[in-house]
């Protein structure tokens, strides 16, 4: 987050974010934005519903800063925000509340893609920030989408001047082959990925360290990648909502244009992290 807000000082953009069906989530939302435009003058475009718009208007008071704050009303906003973005009428969007399965079949759809990169980024409860994927249930199941995607974030770890440490996280120690076809399988993989990445470039730091995520942390992994989706989006649940843990976003990699992902349960400061990031890369 040091770099992101380093990029964002007198930065001006046009930023959508995505209202969903959440009453107290589409407040926090509000309220993150309330927050951060006491600093910034980016401007903010809502997507809605027709019904939440309702509800909306009659919960929420813009005060001084109802000029930087456009409610955009749609029968289906997950689809509007990105054609807002795509014909360039908002520099970054970000997911907010909506829908995830509507609003990743409409990037698929919008920009002709088959799968989509989200890259979060973490942080533990006494302050280690790190980027981490899968987030997604579905995502990264076998040995070549994961290289392909580790290979998607280290562009975009170039891009943003960090020098990646990789952890590639397994469902059990080495030892413990032979106990599960699964294990097994997950070992396997860890162990080739990290093996491809050595082979293909001696410099970058790269580790299989096994099923013991908090060795990743102790040995300061900036990249750290969980066996599947299933468990990446359980770490992420445990560490934010119940290890005391915070997220700031999660960035779409390989788009032609700005997309941030956020938790439908996501906390303010989740949604302050993703303006962030949208902002520092417009």
């Amino acid at each position: 987050m040091e770099y992101f807000n380093s990029k964002i000082p007198n930065r001006k953009a046009k930023i959508g974010i995505g209202l969903g069906n959440s009453k107290d989530q589409n407040l926090k939302i509000i309220s993150a934005i309330k927050n951060f435009q006491m600093e910034h003058d980016t401007i903010i475009y809502l997507f809605m519903s027709d019904e939440n718009f309702n509800k909306i208007s009659q919960n929420i008071k813009l005060d001084k800063n109802e000029t930087m704050i456009h409610f955009i009303k749609s029968n289906v906003p997950e689809n509007e925000i990105l054609k807002y973005l795509k014909d360039g009428l908002i520099d970054a969007a970000i997911r907010g509340s909506l829908s995830s399965n509507r609003f990743l079949e409409n990037i698929k759809n919008l920009f002709k893609i088959k799968k989509v990169n989200r890259l979060a980024l973490l942080e533990t409860f006494n302050g280690y920030q790190f980027f981490f994927a899968p987030i997604g249930i579905d995502e990264y199941r076998d040995y070549q989408s994961k290289v392909d995607f580790i290979e998607s974030a280290l562009k975009f770890f170039h891009f943003i001047g960090i020098q990646p440490k990789i952890s590639i996280l397994s469902g059990g120690r080495k030892g413990d082959m032979g106990r599960d076809y699964i294990v097994d399988s997950t070992l396997e993989v860890a162990e080739k990925i990290v093996a491809f990445f050595k082979n293909k470039d001696s410099t970058i730091q790269v580790f299989h360290d096994e099923i013991l995520i908090e060795k990743a942390i102790e040995n300061q992994s900036n990249l750290i990648f969980a066996p599947d989706g299933i468990s990446g989006n359980l770490i992420y649940r445990t560490l934010v909502h119940l290890g005391g843990g915070k997220a700031h976003g999660a960035i779409y990699l390989d788009l032609e244009k700005i997309i941030i992902d956020t938790s439908r349960a996501g906390n303010v400061s989740e949604i302050i992290g993703a303006i962030i990031i949208a902002l520092s890369l417009v």
